[in-house]
This record gives structure tokens, C-alpha cells and sequence, in this order.
């Protein structure tokens, strides 16, 4: 159980998330035994940024019948609280401590989830030919 806990609480990787959540689809989260696992699944179908782990999650607590304040969780809209500024942000931070001119794209995703390993999991969940999302912002960086 602690093993699941943990990969719940996992913020880095969106794929142990859902993997965890995988894990106890089966499982009734109303038992007592499972309470601070259910807990994170209401949290998670709430509040996080991928949206793949955050329907897994509302599909979970819709199957155990969850609430939150007594009122039902809604899966709500797909937004990663990143907005293309935060990330134009980001990348320019990212060219300037590397004095990167061309992109060299294995330098720039290290760099990437160094500095911003949220970010990162969240942009690589979120945009199917993460590389080429990558390279489409890189080309339009102010000089």
C-alpha cells in the first residue's frame, strides 16, 4: 500500500501515476483500509495537469461513488496551468543558460526536466510528437 501511496504522490511522472491508478481499479475505496488512497485519487481527479491521471481518477471516484464536501467531482475542463507564456518563458531560460542558438533537442529536454520536471511531465503527456511541439516553439524564440 505504501508503494501505491507513493506513486500517487509521484508529481514527475505522469506514467507512474496512472499506472498506480491502475493498480487499484479494482479496489473498493470506501473501505477504511484504503482511506488516504482515496484521498489522493479525489486529489488527483481535481487537481492534476495531466489530463489522462486526472480522468482515470474521476472515472475511479465515479466508480466508488466519491465526494468531495458532499458534493459530487466533476472531471471539469482539460487545462495543464500552464499557459504558452509560462512556457515561452520557460524556453528562453532554457536558451539562455544553455547559449543555445541552433536547438540541439537531447540538450534542450535535459535542460527541460532539470529545471522544470513538472513542466515536463506535463507538456510530454500532453502533446503526442513532443519533439516536434519542442522544435515549433524553439524556431520562434526571440533572438
Amino acid at each position: 500500500m505504501e508503494t501505491i501511496i507513493k506513486d500517487l504522490k509521484n508529481e514527475l511522472s505522469y506514467k507512474t501515476r496512472l499506472e498506480a491508478l491502475d493498480k487499484i481499479k479494482d479496489y473498493d475505496l470506501n473501505d477504511e483500509e484504503y482511506f488516504f488512497v482515496k484521498i489522493l485519487v479525489i486529489k488527483l481527479a481535481l487537481t492534476d495537469r495531466v489530463f489522462a491521471v486526472k480522468h482515470a481518477a474521476f472515472l475511479l471516484c465515479q466508480k466508488n461513488k466519491l465526494k468531495k464536501n458532499n458534493e459530487p467531482i466533476n472531471l471539469g475542463k482539460k487545462n495543464t496551468g500552464y499557459s504558452p507564456n509560462d512556457v515561452r518563458k520557460m524556453f528562453l531560460k532554457i536558451k539562455r543558460q544553455t547559449g543555445m542558438e541552433a536547438l540541439d533537442l537531447d540538450l534542450f529536454k535535459e535542460y527541460f526536466q532539470t529545471i522544470a520536471p513538472q513542466m515536463y511531465d506535463v507538456m510530454s503527456s500532453e502533446h503526442m510528437y513532443f519533439d516536434n511541439w519542442i522544435r515549433g516553439i524553439y524556431k520562434y524564440l526571440s533572438k
